[in-house]
């Protein structure tokens, strides 16, 4: 009950915290929830609240590794493997080891083993600390996408060096060579389990599809405990959980061709909520970091003041340290790992994007309490420095990144209604193309296509105007039958009269009520006398032949002016025209539903429309790749086509919905 009820205050504070964001945008979204966090310490529930960094690794950090994982680029990361390594591991490990000198050097008292523990504690650097501060900024494409892929990979090298720093440190002893073999297992041993796993999950659940399982209830369980699983079974081999998850997410993102045989609705449903886990995570991360600070702070009061600010100077030491070494690394592009030697300013932003997070939080808090029964020595201020390290990681580079970084350009408005408009034309365009496609299907897919612009009010006048055209080839159609000989000339003439007889849109209400009352009034008393004669006259055997030759004319007949009117409405759509076009072209469509009867199945439908989707997809990938629209333009394209597939799925088959 206690778990569920702080675990239930830590997601409203998260929501707090992205309705303030939302409202004030000029802070990073990180900062509102670390200040939500630190007044939820401030509540009595929250006092004794320690933060559990097995707990925290294991179920939030590794679906988090999991999920950017697996939408990581798979030809960006083939291309990009060498500057991985060298960035998570070498860079990881030399920062390591300097800064342990450099600790050592700052803190004299503070034995070796403990320096470095403290080292590789702040080498981790953090990617979802790092979206959130630079979610507003344009940094260089090469710069980002090295960031983002060193953090994945060097929180493995940073706890394996932790630990071989503090086992170490207990044990009194130190072989370099056993530290190096168990480095070398638990990172690369952490990468093949991880691959594995990924290949095994992939496996699994091609086995599902194939076997009809792969429902909602079978494939979003499956998913979400699927990091929880790999990152339990890698430690439990003295592996790198975290490598672990990372390398399995990117083997299933690699793989999502594989997986493209799951059913429509259960791919929208599993991004959907890993969308909404992440999310969560994210925010419940930087909560925990705001509810974790004050009680570093408050373990420090025992302290005198001098220590106290003698280790802020220390933290700050030891932070220039770690940026002049990445600047250096940047700047000089150590082992020719990028193509070209990054500019002054790539590498000082590369060197203050390093940010630091809940990630070295949880491995300081991670220090034993006790060592040999003994209080373990230094532990508050390690934990201090570290604090203190990820504060200045996060409140740095918002201060200057946005002084060497432009901001990112907000698209208009009017941009992307008009891309917008476009893309759905051109997916319509397709769909016209298709002669293959039955004329209620293409109208029904069409009308749902439509319903994504902001249309605006259909002109009455325009869609009177187009009403009569259509009737005008509709009763032609049923002339042109006659002609060919295909219905009776008495039959054609009824007809005819009924359409050219029937009241135009432009008269009032009561006077259509009034109309149909009488029409069909006298309609009902002529048919009863009719089949009364005919009943009397005529065998049974032979009255049934009659009427299903009569069916099979209306069908003809109906058909014929169906055809014909949408033919007509397609030659005269143009962009003028277009609403009042779609508003005749629906009425039709109803009608000709409702007395025809629909035959096509909705999975036909469902399928017709998942079609013209990626026809969206489609135009939005040309158009990016043609130069046509923006990165973050394309974004938002993209997302827009992703949450009408979501709300077509959510209503399901065969109900009106109207498209975002």
């Amino acid at each position: 009950m206690l778990v569920f009820y702080s675990l239930t205050l830590l997601i409203v504070a998260a929501i707090i915290a992205n309705i303030l964001y939302t409202i004030f945008p000029s802070l990073p979204l990180t900062f509102y929830q670390i200040g939500c966090g630190f007044l939820l310490s401030l509540l009595p529930f929250f006092q004794n609240y320690s933060l559990e960094p097995e707990i925290f690794m294991l179920m939030v950090i590794a679906p988090l590794m999991f999920n950017d994982g697996q939408n990581t680029s798979a030809s960006y990361f083939r291309h990009s493997i060498r500057q991985i390594l060298n960035l998570a591991v070498i860079l990881a490990v030399v920062t390591a080891v300097i800064i342990g000198l450099v600790a050592h050097l700052l803190l004299p008292l503070i034995p070796l083993a403990l320096c470095f523990a403290v080292a590789a504690i702040v080498t981790p650097t953090d990617s979802v600390a790092f979206k959130s501060i630079t979610k507003d900024i344009e940094l260089p494409t090469s710069v980002s996408g090295a960031l983002e892929n060193e953090s994945l990979f060097n929180d493995a090298s940073g706890i394996v060096i932790f630990n071989l720093a503090l086992a170490s440190f207990i044990s009194g002893d130190f072989s370099f060579a056993q530290g190096l073999t168990r480095f070398l297992i638990s990172f690369f041993g952490g990468l093949v389990v991880g691959a594995v796993a990924g290949l095994i999950v992939v496996k699994i659940q091609t086995l599902l599809v194939n076997k009809s399982m792969d429902t909602a209830s079978v494939i979003v369980p499956f998913s979400i405990m699927t990091p929880i699983a790999i990152y339990l079974f890698s430690e439990e081999l003295g592996c790198s959980g975290i490598l672990a998850v990372v390398a399995a997410g990117i083997i299933y993102g690699i793989n999502q061709s594989r997986l493209k045989l799951t059913s429509t609705s259960v791919r929208l449903v599993t991004n959907a909520t890993w969308g909404v886990i992440t999310s969560l995570l994210n925010g419940v991360v930087f909560v925990l970091l705001g509810v974790t600070l004050p009680k570093v702070i408050k373990r420090m009061i025992p302290y005198s003041n001098t220590l106290i600010i003698k280790l802020v100077f220390d933290a700050l030491a030891i932070y220039l340290v770690m940026l002049l070494i990445r600047y250096i690394w940047m700047r000089t592009n150590l082992f020719g790992v990028q193509d070209k030697v990054p500019t002054t300013r790539e590498a000082l932003v590369s060197a203050v994007g390093g940010v630091h997070g809940t990630i070295t939080l949880a491995m300081a808090l991670s220090i034993p309490l006790t060592s040999l029964g003994q209080p373990f020595p230094f532990r508050d201020q390690l934990i201090y420095i570290a604090t203190i390290v990820i504060l200045l990681s996060l409140i740095v580079p918002t201060i200057t990144l946005p002084l060497l970084c432009p901001k990112k350009q907000v698209e208009d408005q009017g941009q992307f209604n008009q891309y917008r408009g476009e893309m759905v034309n051109y997916a319509i365009s397709q769909v016209k193309q298709d002669s293959t496609i039955a004329l209620l299907d293409r109208n029904y897919v069409i009308d749902m296509l439509n319903s994504q612009k902001n249309n605006p009010e259909v002109d009455r006048k325009q869609v009177q105007e187009i009403m009569a055209g259509a009737q005008q080839v509709s009763v032609q159609a049923v002339v042109d039958l006659a002609a060919e000989g295909k219905i009776d000339q008495k039959i054609a003439n009824l007809f005819s009269r009924r359409m050219i007889t029937a009241p135009s849109n432009h008269l009032g209400f009561w006077t259509r009520i009034k109309y149909i009352f009488k029409y069909q009034l006298r309609r009902f008393k002529s048919r009863k006398k009719i089949k009364q004669r005919i009943q009397a006259a005529i065998p049974k055997q032979t009255r049934q032949q009659i009427h299903d030759q009569r069916q099979q004319t209306n069908l003809l007949i109906k058909d014929a002016m169906f055809t014909s009117a949408n033919s007509y409405l397609d030659q005269i759509e143009d962009d003028q025209n277009s609403n009042a076009v779609n508003f005749v072209r629906s009425s039709y469509s109803f009608r000709q539903s409702r007395s025809a009867g629909d035959t096509q199945t909705d999975s036909d439908r469902n399928s017709l429309l998942i079609k013209s989707f990626q026809y969206e997809y489609a135009y939005v990938a040309d158009a990016f790749k043609a130069g046509k629209i923006s990165k973050s333009l394309s974004d938002q394209l993209s997302q827009s086509i992703s949450t009408d597939q979501m709300a077509y799925m959510e209503q399901g088959s065969g109900t009106d919905f109207l498209l975002a």
